[in-house]
């Protein structure tokens, strides 16, 4: 399939350039883009080795993408495992035999960490949403600019579809990840930076109160960066749903697989009832939020310390600018206490429309930017259309209850495409009840019925 003509406009355009950014927007195509241009380059002039840091939910897209669109390249994933692990999985891997190149993928909670890394010599260093080293004083924004200055013939690109999360303060620590310390856009000092760009308040203690300069940084911005917007490269429908799979933390899939156990057992023995059916599976949907519920507790007991899907959802939210409204739909009070902890970690402001808080109208207001919301909770014609982003972190047994949920923003006065994202628990990629869930609903089918029908005696536990 050929590159879209705004992805051969963006190759075009950094050709000749040491580094530079690409801020396309969401679905816009940046890895498909970065992986043609390593492979026009490396025609030209064959390279060795290239370096991509992103966040963790992103490493398997990108080896999936490799394998799509340059297969001719080895990529290896350092995703699991300690430190230690993944060094000697990064020397075995630059040391291998096969002459093809090598694309290392790692996330930027632990890049760092591996000392080979900044030891190596990189002919590309790719910082896949880059506005994760908008912290001056962050560890992986620092370490990002000691690599650059100690590969100072590579390629360096920055990838992004929100260069500037928060104000004109971000960039100086983004610029200093990309370019070399002898042609910094943003200086090498990042309170110089803030001299310049920021506005303080009076008094001993100094505040940023506003900005100025704006008109220099975005200039700046605009000379080193290729700008696409989804909305004017995109013909997409005007609803889009995307299943993300979250795979559960060990102590989380224990578990689930003990409880899974528990009730195929209850399932072959003929034991089953629609009460004990629904009260099981119910416990089993819950324990992918991250929590359990013993029989003789009144209230879920969290199980890890970062639960799967909150983690998920927060990196999810990172990449979304500071002020664009979302909505987070939940089914149990454990799953609620979770997205709002997601929200709030980040900075976020957070209105909650539950059984025990209706915050709705203040979210209308625009006083907060996420809105939780148990599915249960609010009437028909409820108007969420302020948001175009929608997560469901977890689901009911209704179809109609889930449809309903989804024209609560896909409804008139929406005017921009609607993303529905469904958070799904996998256990290594295999499906759970989440799975089995959304599957039932997309095919307008009875969960209770459809899910009981799956767990026959034959069905293995976990892969059910």
């Amino acid at each position: 399939m050929a590159l879209w003509k705004h992805q051969e406009d963006a190759i075009a355009w950094a050709w000749d350039r040491q580094s530079f950014v690409w801020n396309h927007g969401m679905g816009s195509g940046k890895t498909r883009t970065t992986l043609s241009f390593l492979t026009r380059k490396h025609e030209v002039k064959p390279w060795r080795a290239a370096l991509v840091c992103c966040p963790k939910a992103v490493i398997p897209a990108w080896s999936k993408q490799v394998g799509l669109w340059a297969p001719q390249f080895r990529v290896v994933s350092l995703e699991k495992g300690s430190s230690a692990q993944k060094e000697k999985q990064l020397r075995e891997a630059l040391a291998d035999p096969d002459q093809r190149p090598v694309i290392v993928v790692c996330n930027y909670e632990t890049v760092w960490r591996i000392k080979l890394a900044e030891k190596t010599a990189w002919d590309f260093l790719i910082w896949d949403e880059v506005h994760r080293l908008k912290s001056a004083t962050g560890v992986a924004s620092r370490w990002a600019g000691r690599l650059r200055a100690k590969n100072p013939n590579a390629i360096t690109i920055g990838l992004t579809g929100t260069l500037i999360p928060h104000s004109v303060l971000d960039l100086q620590p983004i610029y200093r990840s990309i370019e070399s310390p002898e042609c910094p856009t943003f200086g090498t000092s990042y309170t110089l930076h803030k001299a310049k760009y920021a506005v303080f308040s009076n008094g001993p203690q100094k505040f940023v109160v506003g900005f100025r300069n704006l008109a220099d940084a975005h200039a700046k911005v605009a000379a080193t960066t290729h700008h696409v917007r989804s909305q004017d490269v995109l013909d997409l429908p005007p609803i889009q749903y995307i299943d993300v799979p979250c795979d559960l933390t060990p102590a989380e899939a224990k578990i689930y697989a003990e409880l899974e156990r528990e009730f195929c057992h209850v399932c072959d023995t003929g034991a089953v009832t629609p009460k004990n059916a629904l009260e099981r599976l119910l416990r089993l949907q819950q324990t992918c939020g991250g929590y359990v519920r013993y029989d003789d507790t009144p209230a879920a007991t969290k199980i890890a310390e970062h639960p799967a899907k909150a983690t998920m959802l927060r990196d999810m939210l990172e990449d979304l600018p500071q002020l664009e409204p979302v909505v987070i739909f939940c089914r149990f009070r454990s799953d609620i206490e979770s997205a709002r902890a997601a929200c709030e970690s980040l900075g976020r402001s957070v209105s909650e429309l539950s059984g025990e808080r209706s915050e709705l109208a203040q979210w209308q207001r625009e006083e907060t930017t996420c809105l939780v919301v148990q599915i249960q909770s609010g009437g028909i014609g409820i108007d969420l259309t302020r948001a175009s982003y929608c997560w469901f972190f977890s689901l009911g047994y209704s179809l109609a209850e889930y449809e309903q949920a989804v024209a609560r923003l896909h409804r008139p006065g929406q005017e921009r495409r609607t993303l529905i994202y469904h958070l799904v628990s996998t256990i290594h990629g295999r499906s759970t009840v989440d799975g089995k869930v959304y599957e039932a609903l997309r095919e307008r089918k009875n969960v209770v019925e459809s899910i009981l029908r799956g767990y026959g005696a034959d069905a293995p536990v976990g892969a059910r």
